[in-house]
């Protein structure tokens, strides 16, 4: 999986635009400076769907805007089913054509922001984090190797990282396939 050199966000978002233009259809993987991955669906140049660190449509368009560079790579093959941002009223084409406001209203928090406590990651079995990161590949294809290794690197613990990842899936049946599948193979049970 190669990627292009980290740009600044505003060329990633004038690339997602040239996609629109030539009607294509894919998947756009973006990857940060940060390590913070989003994924955009496009059906012949529409912006089907939208997701960055867990979260969808409006929330990851939230997310995504923090980004100051990042990397761009378009998958032709991987196509993910509609999502119901259409019906939501959201216009995405139209979120992403102006991403300073919420970079600034981000950058200018009034005071010091408090620190909250976060648990250690855990040390996970090699054997654990390549199973899970096949089966999460099966359903969000070759990205999982970086989607797995940041989740790993936060969780603190199997379960946690389970949950973690299935966010990741754009289809809920397919999460939920997934946890399924991650618990019964890592010997959790019901994920």
């Amino acid at each position: 999986m190669t990627y292009q050199e980290l740009m600044p966000f505003g060329a990633i978002v004038e690339q997602l635009r040239q996609f629109c233009v030539q009607r294509r259809t894919g998947t756009a993987f973006i990857v940060s400076d940060d390590n913070r991955m989003a994924q955009v669906h496009l059906d012949a140049g529409n912006i089907v769907m939208l997701l960055c660190r867990g979260q969808r449509g409006a929330e990851a368009l939230a997310a995504m805007r923090t980004m100051l560079r990042a990397s761009l790579r378009f998958d032709d093959n991987y196509v993910a089913k509609p999502d119901n941002l259409k019906t939501s009223g959201v216009s995405l084409a139209d979120l992403l054509d102006d991403p300073a406001p919420l970079r600034a209203r981000t950058v200018e928090r009034a005071g010091p922001q408090p620190l909250r406590p976060r648990p250690a990651p855990a040390d996970f079995a090699s054997a654990d984090l390549l199973k899970l990161e096949r089966m999460l590949a099966g359903h969000i294809g070759p990205i999982a190797t970086i989607v797995c290794a940041e989740h790993a690197s936060e969780a603190s613990g199997l379960r946690e990282l389970v949950m973690a990842l299935a966010a990741d899936i754009p289809d809920r049946k397919q999460a939920a396939d997934f946890r399924l599948e991650a618990g019964r193979a890592l010997g959790l049970g019901a994920v």
